[in-house]
């Protein structure tokens, strides 16, 4: 179980992604640099910015800047792979949206359970 945690680990630091897991029913969501992205969707990294900038993708949804840093994008690998996947669909991907937003309120949830 060690191994196959630290390959785990070790093919995410490869990669340049980072997961975001999600307790109980919620899945894990994955964010990966441009790079990562492009290759999973067949776009140029230069697409994937027109995509942002066109407002097709929102931040905080289907990307993050880390650590407020305004240059670093994480993108959320499994949202964006989904819209690619639902473009003819909007109300599909609406869902999955909400699926991620309500795990994101989950997590705060149980952060503040064990704050107090």
């Amino acid at each position: 179980m060690r191994a196959r945690r630290r390959l785990q680990t070790f093919l995410l630091l490869e990669l340049n992604i980072m997961p975001v897991e999600g307790k109980g029913a919620f899945m894990s969501f994955i964010f990966c640099n441009k790079h990562v992205l492009a290759q999973r969707l067949g776009y140029s990294p230069h697409t994937l910015k027109a995509i942002r900038q066109r407002g097709d993708w929102l931040e905080g949804i289907h990307y993050i800047r880390p650590n407020n840093n305004s240059r670093v994008i994480r993108y959320n690998l499994e949202l964006c792979l989904n819209w690619l996947a639902n473009q003819n669909n909007p109300n599909a991907h609406q869902r999955e949206i909400e699926h991620y937003l309500m795990s994101l309120e989950g997590e705060k949830l149980r952060k503040a359970k064990k704050v107090i």
